[in-house]
């Protein structure tokens, strides 16, 4: 029974991950606007490449799905 039940688990991991990592990605955005309006380049770069970081991981996560 534990392996009928597996992928349907699988899927709802899934789906809870890409939906936290859709909030990360908001929260992101919102402290790089923070830091450009405080004209902090360096840290807006920096997540700049947390972003990326967080788009490839989505992209892996969706395709497993």
């Amino acid at each position: 029974m534990a392996l009928v039940q597996s992928p349907f688990f699988y899927t709802v991991e899934l789906t809870a991950l890409e939906e936290q990592l859709g909030h990360s990605l908001d929260r992101v955005a919102r402290l790089r606007e923070k830091a450009m309006k405080r004209n902090d380049y360096q840290t807006a770069d920096q997540i700049s490449k947390l972003q990326r970081v967080i788009n490839v991981v989505q992209q892996r996560v969706a395709r497993l799905k």
